[in-house]
């Protein structure tokens, strides 16, 4: 598995505009992870950074699926979209 510590900017905060943690409102610092889910696949997903919510850990789907997997800033900002897909699913 690969991680790592992501602590977004101003810019980037306004840019992507993520959904605060419902454990502890943190929307800045993220952890992302990435592991093999498949023989030819792996799950890119961020966790909070400050209280280590993750919103996909009971409900995997809402994880990202690439071929080479990585925490490159390409899949954390999607990573970031699923995370946000996934405590808008969970408020409804």
């Amino acid at each position: 598995m690969t991680t790592r510590k992501v602590a977004l900017t101003d810019k980037a905060v306004i840019s992507l505009n993520p959904t605060p943690c419902p454990k502890c409102g943190n929307f800045r610092e993220f952890v992302a992870h990435s592991d093999y889910c498949a023989e030819d696949c792996c799950n890119v997903w961020v966790e909070c950074g400050e209280c280590g919510f993750d919103p996909t850990q009971e409900d995997t789907g809402y994880r990202l699926e690439d071929v080479w997997g990585g925490c490159g800033d390409n899949n954390i900002i999607a990573a970031i979209s699923c995370w946000d897909d996934a405590l808008r699913e969970s408020a409804k």
